[in-house]
């Protein structure tokens, strides 16, 4: 990955949502030399209605490019795009983002999605989770609320699994992108006696070490809490507050999952309360 091509793919409706994504492509593409690439894919009644007349699919095709430039209107005319294309595609919705992602080979896929609850939002419920869980590359998602004004200050968490380097392995490529991105790896303890302390102060020296290797700027720190006064995602978020944080990056799942399209609590909390937009990784 090489900041020559930094290839974001937004799925889109047109919506004030995919607007919010498209603004967080335009301002990470401010320190990345980026390609934008949209999907609109048609579904449901919409594909029923196409029947298989050439002509009626072709008025359809020309409508919805119509709607897309009047949408690449909100477009930030001092940001230099390298390429803004708009694929439009048939079938499942997460299937043909999915599909799509891993043709043009995108390392990012951004969603601006509403809190949970929202029907009239077509990319959240288990379209979005689908797609957060199987997605080869990051996925950023953001609430109504949050606000992506930079794109310098990672939060990172971490615990004591093994995906914790498959995250930082990511995060580490991201930064190496733009000498001016931070990651800031925070460890939080609930309760904890001095023996997990200090298996957690090793585990985070050897997270150093990585990233100490790889020449990219960071902090690291473990925060102690008391169970029950916060939760873990509300303890996050409050420390990316603190520290003014642009974006949280976490695993999109957890380790063990019975369900086929399971997303972890963690990141479903933290997505409909961060004011700062959510990375999540799906682990290797």
């Amino acid at each position: 990955m090489t900041s020559s091509n930094f290839n974001i793919l937004i799925p889109t409706d047109f919506s004030e949502q995919s607007i919010q994504a498209l603004k967080y492509a335009q301002l990470i593409s401010k320190s990345i030399k980026t390609t934008i690439q949209f999907i609109y894919v048609i579904e449901g009644v919409e594909q029923n209605n196409t029947g298989n007349s050439e002509d009626q699919a072709a008025l359809i095709n020309k409508n919805i490019r119509t709607k897309f430039k009047a949408f690449i209107g909100n477009a930030d005319a001092s940001v230099e795009i390298d390429t803004i294309n708009l694929f439009i595609e048939k079938g499942k919705v997460y299937e043909r983002i999915l599909e799509k992602s891993a043709s043009i080979k995108a390392n990012l896929l951004i969603m601006g999605c509403n809190s949970a609850g929202d029907r009239e939002n077509r990319f959240l419920g288990s379209n979005a989770l689908r797609i957060m869980r199987s997605s080869k590359v990051p996925v950023l998602s953001s609430n109504q609320h949050s606000q992506l004004s930079n794109f310098k200050n990672i939060i990172i968490p971490i615990d004591l699994t093994k995906e914790t380097k498959d995250k930082l392995s990511k995060a580490i490529a991201l930064a190496k992108l733009d000498a001016t991105i931070v990651l800031n790896i925070v460890n939080v303890v609930f309760d904890a006696d001095e023996y997990l302390i200090n298996r957690l102060g090793q585990q985070l020296v050897k997270v150093k070490n990585i990233i100490e290797n790889s020449n990219v700027k960071f902090t690291a720190e473990i925060i102690k809490s008391t169970m029950g006064y916060e939760s873990l995602g509300e303890i996050i978020a409050d420390y990316s507050r603190k520290i003014e944080g642009d974006v949280i990056m976490l695993m999109s799942q957890q380790e063990i999952s019975h369900t086929p399209y399971f997303v972890s609590s963690l990141a479903q909390e933290i997505i409909n309360i961060s004011e700062v937009p959510v990375m999540t990784i799906a682990p290797n």
